[in-house]
């Protein structure tokens, strides 16, 4: 009898997974930084909601699903992967360099959160890029240069990233970029501005919440009834 490489007989929920570090939780979501170390593999666990995952650098890993098949997946820096409620796997990493993510849960209460404008660059100099939109959830990469301001308008959960090199085993070696999470914040339904104090510049990850005002109605005109929609204001994170 061949042994289960991806054993599953004992499942804890994702917040008792130790390389899925809890950083935020409030009434309306739950945020994680996740990471797995070269060869590493998670215990099994399980996805109590629809979660997002936005990647940290390239990554080649095998999810291996309870009652499935493994399958790999490849990413690139960046990428985003929307996985729904009831999950229950292993991960496994396959590189020799960790394996990095943010991870936004996506209760049913975020879809009654009313979401604000676009981000958008107010002054100096910048960059606002859609990275993925969603009727839940939208997220952007706001690039800013020294000095450089930006408005957020909330629900929206803000990630400062900070580029370092990777360090070169040989001489010769490439040396490879990745992304260091600095800062984390959470903004509420009211408008926030973000600023580029350092001399470089600096990039924020957006995570905006919800449903706009015409995604809502629509909701409202296909459920017959009244859809109230929910002021974000909760506790700022962990």
């Amino acid at each position: 009898m061949v042994q289960n490489r991806y054993p599953c007989d004992h499942i804890v929920p994702v917040e008792q997974e130790p390389r899925h570090r809890l950083v935020m939780s409030n009434e309306f979501v739950r945020f994680f930084l996740v990471e797995i170390a070269p060869h590493d593999r998670t215990l099994c666990h399980h996805h109590q909601h629809d979660y997002l995952m936005y990647v940290l650098g390239d990554a080649q890993i095998v999810s291996a699903l309870r009652n499935g098949e493994p399958s790999a997946h490849t990413y690139r820096g960046g990428d985003c992967d929307i996985s729904s409620a009831g999950l229950v796997h292993v991960v496994e990493n396959l590189k020799d360099t960790r394996f990095r993510n943010l991870l936004v849960e996506l209760p049913p209460e975020v879809g009654e959160l009313q979401r604000g404008g676009d981000p958008r660059i107010v002054a100096g100099r910048g960059v606002v890029e859609t990275i993925l939109e969603e009727e839940r959830i939208s997220v952007w990469s706001l690039e800013m240069e020294a000095d450089a301001q930006a408005e957020v308008w909330g629900p929206a959960i803000v990630v400062t990233l900070v580029a370092e090199r990777l360090p070169q085993k040989d001489p010769g070696d490439i040396a490879l970029k990745t992304d260091t999470v600095g800062d984390i914040s959470w903004i509420s339904s009211d408008r926030a501005l973000l600023g580029s104090h350092l001399e470089r510049a600096e990039r924020a990850i957006v995570f905006q919440l919800g449903r706009t005002e015409e995604q809502l109605a629509a909701a409202r005109k296909r459920a017959g009834e009244p859809i109230k929609s929910r002021r974000a204001h909760a506790d700022e994170p962990e």
